[in-house]
């Protein structure tokens, strides 16, 4: 075992556990509709891949950070990314659908067992006062899996077909496992028992700050979820202009996390702004959907605005919460870890299910609304920041 902060200067390492494991999250979206015709289902059909794998990690990752939270994280992390590098092979040769669902599944599971683990891991090995700086390492690895492993993927899938993406995830997997057992240093598990760590739960502020990392992705995702015709209706632009809007998501993630990271390391009060940011971004949106700025040449710079604002507080505010419930429960830090990616998972399921019930009800402009909607109680539980 290493000494308390001896392994400090490892933690930028950590970061290729949540790459890798974000990587096989969209690594075939680029392909989808190739993937599709292959397959014989319809493209809405094998979209369904992304969402088994959400979902799986999502409800899984508490129970595999019960089952694994007293384990040594190093040795969890090599493990379970090993195990997605297995199943990704198992991808690349399987031709029937429901067995590729069931195998993308069992990877969400197995990543619920990397992204907790890194994280509980950063925070055992930073030194207090740079903890938030740590955990925005980790998931600063998930946002560059957003701005290069899934175009590279892509890329790789048009010179080799769909299966070639996720040949090349499974690498980026065993590349990370590699890297993690040669670099990082061996951290303890969690040292209390099964019900003491199930305990923490119980803690005040873990529960608030776990709905608001759910409630602010949901609020986001409401309208990130669509835009491609968000973007579209707004400003006229398809395919690559999409894809730069997407891009400036990435990079806003980025700039992001730094901010999270000065705020989480030096009080987070001021982190209660954050989530009005998200809610101005969102009825901005919700506005030039309705045509409000057509016409007038400012409806694309609006929207890069309002895209800029609403990803870079996300991601500043998911760095601040992750801090914070690392310092609630230091006893339980892979469960509050599990459980805040847990949140975030479903969150984005979520929002993705309410923005489309609003465009169903409102058309596209209902998925700023609803999206607005979500980030009220969000507002209100901003609360338990500043206790």
């Amino acid at each position: 075992m290493t000494s308390p902060h001896a392994g400090a200067s490892r933690i930028p390492v950590l970061a290729a556990a949540s790459f890798a494991t974000a990587t096989q999250s969209f690594v075939f979206a680029g392909l989808l509709a190739e993937m599709a015709a292959d397959l014989t289902v319809p493209v809405a059909q094998a979209g369904q891949l992304a969402t088994a794998f959400a979902l799986a990690f999502g409800l899984s990752a508490p129970f595999v950070a019960a089952l694994l939270g007293r384990r040594e994280r190093r040795a969890t992390m090599v493990g379970a990314l090993l195990v997605l590098a297995a199943l990704n092979l198992l991808i690349v040769i399987v031709s029937s659908f429901p067995a590729l669902l069931g195998l993308r599944a069992a990877a969400g599971i197995a990543a619920a067992g990397v992204i907790p683990a890194a994280s509980a891991a950063a925070f055992a090995l930073a030194p207090p006062e740079r903890r938030g700086r740590a955990v925005a390492m980790v998931i600063g690895g998930t946002t560059t899996a957003f701005l290069l492993g899934i175009p590279l993927g892509s890329v790789v899938g048009q010179v080799f077909g769909w299966r070639g993406c996720f040949a090349f995830a499974g690498c980026t997997a065993v590349a990370a496992a590699i890297a993690i057992r040669l670099l990082v240093p061996r951290v303890p598990g969690d040292a209390g028992g099964a019900h003491g760590r199930a305990a923490a739960l119980r803690i005040p502020g873990v529960a608030g700050m776990l709905a608001l990392n759910f409630t602010t992705f949901t609020a986001v995702f409401a309208i990130s979820a669509y835009i491609g015709p968000v973007t579209n209706r707004i400003s006229g632009l398809a395919g690559g202009g999409v894809g730069v809007m997407q891009a400036l998501i990435g990079v806003a993630s980025l700039a992001g996390l730094p901010v999270g990271a000065a705020l989480a390391d030096r009080g987070a009060r001021a982190a209660v702004l954050l989530p009005i940011g998200v809610l101005a971004a969102n009825l901005l949106q919700a506005g030039l959907l309705t045509g409000v700025a057509d016409g007038t040449g400012m409806g694309l710079p609006l929207q890069a605005a309002a895209v800029l604002l609403s990803a870079g507080c996300l991601f500043a505010l998911a760095t601040v919460v992750a801090a914070r419930l690392g310092m609630l429960a230091p006893e339980a830090r892979a469960l509050v870890m599990a459980c805040n990616g847990s949140s975030i998972f479903l969150g984005q399921a979520g929002g993705a299910a309410l923005g489309g019930l609003g465009i169903a009800l409102l058309g596209l402009p209902g998925a700023g609304l609803v999206g607005a909607l979500a980030a009220i109680p969000a507002l209100l539980l901003t609360r338990d920041l500043t206790r």
